[in-house]
């Protein structure tokens, strides 16, 4: 039978009551009058019509013969549902009986309800009868007969009250029959667009104010204390949107460090200083800290820190409170700023009192720089109202002056007027406008008055379908960051919207209405890439007052502590409850509200819930267990499910379930759809019952660190869209079955980091997104991977084992973004990877090991991002990429890469290419490719003095916009204070920037000055420093990770006299590290790491001339107690650095060249400390090994590729390489000593390439390399001892190249080469005598290889010798 779309549909809105200890989500309102709370009735009305509508066709009415009665139940509610915008009106409009209507319409709302309630009871009654014995069921109080007899009163019940509201409606109101409104769509709207508009209609009427609180930022004496600036104004005047457009400017990028703090009524000082540490260091854990831990972190990570710190909606009054507040934020550097949004001019006042205030450490601005908002002008109301309802060419002259009538309605508030020029953008029409107009809503006395009234008159005229979806926002504490992905969950497990595609246009409509905004951290500084990503998502919070008020009775906060819980379950339509402050009072659990649909737990301590805990709440929808906004759901919190204490990394928390919930009763829970229990961490198994949740449509696990396994029954769940596994780390396998899960759309397995395979039968065919990204055990993939036929988005980055995808991979017809950056062993891409034809954005950052791109790549015409950073191993690209249509190409430290197609020139639509550390032809070719298609190129700026103004040419790149800077010449900087008007920090645009003196020896204290002044942008990607001759280096250097957390390219060469460096271990994430002739660094330590940092991202290290480096700790000690701090490191370039030794150990990188640096091998292997990376290639140049060193090689059996160059007094191979069982490459060159090559060479049977060039005195190779049976391609190349070639290179199976190049005294080829037949190509150029033979008497023997060159002249056929 199919599922009943309609059960998703019994949930309805919340509204916090005002009883006693039943504490309201706001308590500034009182309870509405019940012809207010009516005013959801019509929203409700035609929820409950269109779930009747669908039970008619419904086998589960026929079954229970409530057939006649349900279609009889419809008509009426779609009968009453055309009366309902009458009723709407004239309670609106205040007309003589308007508190009749309303108090009818919230009897009407009560009716619904009953009827929901009992349809409610009709499906659980079927899911019941589905899933138990019949011998279980008529021993039980859902035996059918039992049940039919009581559903059969209840429908009559309910429908006897249908008939009497419907009577009382018609004949006593005299209600009509009304059309409902026309609506225009806009579903073409996107969250950017409407949330530039929001923003932009925002500040009509504020540039004074935005202009004076810059000024006031951006004045930055040293000698300036902190200083708050306070923003006063009513609610809904725009305090928040000045703040956030001021937080935007690029001109505030002075500051270090920017945080926003939504404090609200309840004012918590653990929470606030919590929250700047969270945006300090997402990472550091605040679980269980004490305020006095925060006041220190705080005190340690601001003292270093020009800070701007934005405190939103302050209300606290109490100055003790605020002197610790104070007492915290005091540390930071001088100039440092706080922004504070309040309504109360009495919490200013108590700012500037107290000790900080007097001795003037921390205080507001004086009372005239105070920024006091008053209402807007009509005139600037129409104009917000102008911007949200007209495009630029549209003519507005008959609705003009109605419109500036509404305008007057607005009482001068940006948000009223910003909400009514949404509607009226629906309504364009002179008799809906006037009716507009002419409405009137009557709240009683309350604070706000005005604007709640009008702010309702929006919500009247909201679209209906999106009426509930709204007055669920009051679920949600004030100040609550939403997950807008999770929000369209929850509205469609509860039956307001059908898909995904309402919810994003229901969330785009009440951005429009200034209902919804997007939230600070996430509007700022959001790349393109992530521009469908899901949004964070708040409230304003008389927008929360308005939700709340409309749902009246439906929504309670349930205060665990209550004296009397027992009249919880009395509220009788209560849909959506909190329960707060639970800790351990189980008893609370046997007074939840029957009926309720929503249930959330926020602001609890320690929690251990009994077994039966939801046994009454058989109407769930939506169980969040977790409690917490997005930020706090990123990371795992601490749960007790048995005594277990588990760190995790958000605000403190223990969350909900039983230690038995592996034997919970679940049935209870049947209804549900929505359940959360991310950051569970001590939960080690799921119920076996989990199956029997039919109707579960979205399961989050994420952070349940130790659960072992899923229960089988889990692939039961057919309706299961959404399910997010992300860091359960314990995680080894899945069910055999769970690739067949029909529904699901989203599944995340991300930080999976024990999970080794997936289910080999994948039928997930409604599958869109899928994040395997941190799986670093995965191995492969399965071999009908192709068959997620609906796949767009799939993350599998930092699967480290992965090396080829499937052949079906291809298949992925939908995919078009892919992310497989930091695939260390993924070697090649599949041929047929141009048929992945809907590819938009591709990554392939650190895949080291990839060579070459596929022919095929270029057939993908719509891939629009290509990132090929760090593919060190990567040759060159496609000869035709230039076809493509790319916006961004980054080729940064593509080091392989010899040159670029000229075709690349022609890729008009390529708007962005980086490129860093290429070979000098490669980055003059990009420079070359910038001009011709006019991108943002390198700017160089020649520092010289100006004499005239007593400055340095410094100050004129203020005004300078690039992307990437050189400034040279820097010794010309007369005054330090030139440098500080240079405004570096200011030019967000900026990613690239080298800073250089002229060369000298002496040291000299002015470059620190200067470099003190010039501090980058945040945003800085790549920036090199070059002949610095300052002993130490200035603040910001030291507190690098807090000035430049984007950085991933760090330069640092002739720095002449510097003896110590920064914490460049702390960059979050540095990808490449290049240090060059810095003589005076011997060691480098702990401090290099920091505290607490761990160069997770860092793939490159290059040191060049350190030639006094002598040891880097590779844990915080140097010894092997602790973590391995480089534990990904890709590629490691040592020349000249003959004294440096890895303490404990080296990395375990993958590409190695060592060039006279002879100590840096592994003496004892590289212990037990863990990498994700193995060693893979190894190049060995001009270094002198003992016998001893040369054992060495030993610990790295894992090589593939060798090298060995100009290693004098080289006389025979090391004994260690016959260890490399695994080796594929070796080339031998310029081994001038070098005398033979040993038998066991002919051992190494993966021996596919051998290559000797330049080894003068080898003179044969020994017999036992007949053996190589995998050997492809010989290279022979100036060596002049060798005169004749073995016989037994007939015996080389698989030898399809030979080259043999200025061997003078090689004079015959072999016999045995006649036979040769996999040898496709032969190559000899420099062999004058061998040349000639095989041009005549030796022709025979190479007349079947199909390419033959001689001397540079390619032979097809004999006949053209």
């Amino acid at each position: 039978m199919r599922r009943l779309q309609f059960t998703l549909s019994l949930l309805r809105f919340h509204k916090p009551s005002c009883s006693c200890r039943l504490v309201a989500s706001f308590s500034e309102a009182a309870i509405m009058p019940a012809e207010v709370g009516g005013m959801i009735a019509s929203a409700v009305g035609n929820r409950i019509a269109a779930k009747l509508g669908e039970l008619v066709s419904d086998e589960i009415a026929l079954l229970w013969g409530f057939q006649d009665e349900v279609e009889g139940m419809k008509e009426k509610m779609q009968d009453l549902e055309a009366v309902m915008l009458d009723a709407d009106d004239r309670m609106r409009r205040g007309e003589r009986d308007g508190r009749a209507v309303g108090r009818w319409l919230a009897k009407f709302k009560a009716v619904a309800y009953d009827v929901e309630d009992v349809l409610d009871e009709l499906d659980a009654n079927e899911l019941i009868n589905k899933t138990q014995s019949k011998l279980k069921l008529f021993f039980s109080r859902n035996n059918q007969l039992i049940q039919r007899s009581t559903m059969a009163h209840n429908m009559k019940r309910v429908r006897g009250k249908i008939g009497k509201i419907e009577n009382e409606g018609l004949q006593t109101l005299n209600l009509v029959s009304r059309e409902a409104r026309a609506e225009r769509s806009g579903n073409g709207e996107t969250f950017a667009a409407i949330s530039t508009q929001g923003m932009k209609a925002g500040m009509v009427g504020r540039d004074t104010e935005m202009k004076k609180i810059i000024t006031l930022l951006v004045r930055s004496e040293a000698s300036e204390d902190i200083s708050v600036i306070p923003i006063i104004g009513l609610g809904g005047l725009g305090k928040s949107t000045l703040a956030e457009s001021v937080l935007a400017d690029e001109r505030v990028n002075i500051f270090n460090f920017k945080a926003w703090v939504h404090v609200s009524k309840q004012f918590d000082l653990r929470k606030i200083a919590g929250s700047i540490m969270k945006s300090i260091n997402n990472s550091i854990n605040l679980e269980n800290c004490t305020l006095q831990f925060l006041h220190d972190n705080l005190k340690t990570e601001l003292a270093t820190t020009r800070y701007l710190i934005v405190l939103d909606d302050l209300w606290e009054e109490d100055g003790k409170k605020l002197e610790e507040l104070k007492r915290m934020l005091q540390y930071g550097c001088k100039g440092s700023k706080i922004i504070v949004t309040t309504r109360n001019q009495s919490v200013v006042a108590k700012l500037s009192t107290g000790v900080l205030a007097n001795q003037r450490i921390i205080r507001p601005v004086p009372d005239s720089d105070q920024i006091k908002l008053g209402v807007l002008s009509t005139d600037d109301c129409w104009e917000v109202m102008k911007q949200m309802v007209f495009g630029p060419d549209d003519d507005h002259s008959g609705l003009e002056e109605i419109g500036r009538e509404i305008a007057l309605k607005c009482g001068g508030v940006p948000l009223v007027a910003n909400s009514l020029g949404r509607v009226m953008s629906e309504l364009r029409t002179v008799k809906a406008w006037e009716d507009i107009r002419n409405t009137k809503i009557f709240l009683g006395s309350r604070d706000q008055k005005d604007t709640l009234e009008c702010l309702m008159l929006s919500y009247y005229y909201m679209k209906l379908e999106f009426k509930m979806c709204f007055t669920y926002l009051a679920a949600f504490p004030k100040g609550f960051i939403m997950d807008s992905d999770r929000l369209i969950l929850q509205w469609i497990a509860l039956g307001y919207i059908h898909a995904k595609d309402d919810g994003e246009r229901c969330i785009n409509y009440l951005l429009g209405m200034s209902f919804l905004q997007i939230s600070w951290s996430s509007s700022v500084s959001r790349s393109p890439a992530h521009d469908k990503t899901p949004r964070e998502l708040t409230t304003h919070d008389l927008v929360h007052d308005l939700a709340s008020t409309i749902t009246a009775n439906e929504f309670l906060v349930l205060d665990a502590n209550a004296l009397e819980p027992r009249t919880w379950n009395k509220a009788r339509y209560v849909r959506h409850a909190q329960l707060i402050n639970y800790k351990n009072q189980s008893k609370v659990f046997r007074y939840l509200p029957a009926k309720v649909r929503s249930l959330h737990f926020r602001d609890s301590g320690k929690q251990q819930l009994p077994r039966m805990a939801f046994s009454r709440s058989k109407h769930i929808r939506v169980l969040d267990l977790n409690g917490h906004s997005v930020r706090g759901q990123s990371t795992p919190r601490t749960f007790d499910l048995g005594g277990c204490s588990v760190e995790g990394q958000s605000t403190p928390r223990n969350i909900v379930l039983p230690s038995s919930i592996h034997q919970c009763k679940l049935l209870s829970l049947h209804k549900i759809c929505y359940l959360d229990l991310s950051g569970n961490s001590s939960l080690d198994k799921l119920p076996a019952s989990l199956g029997k949740l039919s109707e579960l449509s979205f399961l989050n696990l994420l952070g349940c660190y130790i659960l072992q396994e899923l229960p089988e029954s889990i692939c039961e769940l057919t309706c299961l869209q959404h399910l997010d596994m992300s860091e359960c780390r314990a995680i080894q396998k899945l069910p055999d079955e769970f690739g067949s899960l029909p529904k699901l759309t989203f599944l995340s397995l991300s930080g999976c980091s024990k999970l080794t395979k997936l289910p080999d039968i994948v039928r997930l065919e409604s599958l869109e997104h899928l994040n395997l990204s941190n799986c670093h055990e995965l191995e492969s993939l399965p071999k009908d991977f192709g068959n997620l036929q609906k796949l767009g988005f799939l993350n599998l980055s930092d699967c480290y084992r992965v090396s080829v995808l499937p052949e079906s991979f291809c298949q992925l017809i939908q995919l078009k973004d892919l992310d497989l950056s930091d695939c260390h062993h993924l070697s090649e891409l599949p041929d047929c990877f141009g048929d992945l034809s809907e590819l938009d954005s591709l990554n392939l950052t650190s895949c080291c090991k990839l060579q070459l791109l596929p022919e095929s790549f270029c057939k993908l015409f719509k891939l629009r991002y290509l990132n090929l950073s760090y593919c060190m191993r990567l040759g060159k690209l496609p000869s035709s990429i230039g076809d493509l249509k790319l916006r961004i190409l980054d080729i940064s430290c593509a080091s392989s890469l010899h040159f670029l197609p000229d075709n690349i020139s022609n890729m008009t639509s390529l708007n962005q290419l980086e490129v860093t550390s290429a070979l000098p032809r490669v980055f003059q070719k990009v420079q070359d490719i910038k001009r011709d298609l006019n991108l943002s190129r390198l700017i160089v700026h020649n520092v010289h003095k100006i004499y005239k103004e007593r400055c340095s040419s410094i100050v004129n790149l203020t005004q300078l916009t690039c992307r990437e800077l050189r400034v040279v010449e820097l010794q010309n900087v007369r005054h330090p204070e030139d440098a500080e008007r240079a405004k570096l920090r200011d030019k967000s645009d900026l990613r690239v920037l080298l800073l250089r003196w002229r060369l000298q020896r002496k040291e000299d204290n002015r470059h620190k000055a200067v470099l003190e002044n010039l501090v980058p942008p945040r945003t800085l990607e790549q920036f090199l420093l070059n002949c610095y001759m300052s002993k130490d280096f200035p603040n910001w250097m030291s507190h690098i990770s807090s000035y430049l957390p984007s950085l991933t390219y760090l330069n640092l060469s002739d720095l002449g006299t510097c003896d110590t460096l920064p914490p460049f271990g702390r960059l979050p994430t540095l990808r490449n590290l290049v240090m060059k002739n810095i003589p005076n660094i011997r060691k480098i330590g702990k401090d290099f790491y920091g505290e607490d940092g761990t160069c997770t991202k860092l793939r490159r290290i290059q040191l060049k001339s350190m030639r006094n480096l002598v040891e880097w700790w590779t844990t915080r000690s140097g010894e092997d107690n602790g973590e391995f701090l480089i534990p990904n490191l890709h590629r490691v370039e040592l020349i000249d650095c003959p004294k440096l030794k890895f303490l404990p150990y080296p990395p375990k990188v993958m590409l190695w060249y060592l060039e006279n640096s002879g100590e840096v091998l592994p003496e004892g292997g590289f212990g037990k400390l863990s990498s994700s990376t193995l060693p893979f290639s190894l190049k060995i140049v001009n270094c002198i090994f003992s016998p001893e060193k040369w054992d060495r090689l030993q610990h790295l059996p894992t090589l593939e590729i060798f090298q060995v160059q100009s290693c004098r007094g080289l006389r025979a191979l090391p004994e260690a390489i016959q260890y490399c069982t695994s080796l594929r490459n070796l080339y031998l060159s310029s081994l001038k000593d070098l005398e033979l090559l040993p038998e066991w060479l002919g051992h190494l049977t993966s021996l596919e390439e051998f290559v000797i060039r330049d080894c003068p005195i080898v003179t044969f190779f020994p017999e036992s390399m007949k053996n190589l049976t995998a050997l492809k391609v010989i290279s022979l190349r100036d060596c002049k001892g060798l005169d004749i070639l073995p016989e037994w290179l007939g015996q080389l199976i698989s030898l399809q190249e030979f080259y043999i190049i200025r061997c003078a005294n090689l004079i015959s080829l072999p016999e045995s080469m006649l036979n040769h037949s996999t040898l496709k190509k032969l190559y000899i150029w420099g062999c004058s005598s061998l040349v000639e033979r095989c041009q005549g008497e030796y022709a025979y023997r190479i007349s079947h290889i199909p390419t033959v060159t001689l001397n540079n002249v390619l032979c097809r056929a004999m006949d053209e010798f």
